[in-house]
């Protein structure tokens, strides 16, 4: 897979690593293309611990 994606809020009350690992527990979806049903990234979305009103989408480093 080329590409990795996380939404992660930015408002929360703990600090989210742009990591699989990361505390909160973020599940990973795959993106594929519609042709071939290959897999080409995953987009973690991490998990607020408190409602958030702002959320950042990046890739990961």
């Amino acid at each position: 897979m080329a590409s990795f994606v996380h939404v992660m809020p930015l408002d929360d009350v703990i600090g989210h690593e742009g990591t699989p690992d990361c505390v909160c527990g973020p599940g990973g979806e795959p993106v594929e293309t519609v042709a071939t049903r290959e897999p080409v990234g995953m987009i973690y979305h991490h998990h607020a611990v408190r409602p958030c009103h702002q959320w950042e989408a990046s890739a990961e480093a």
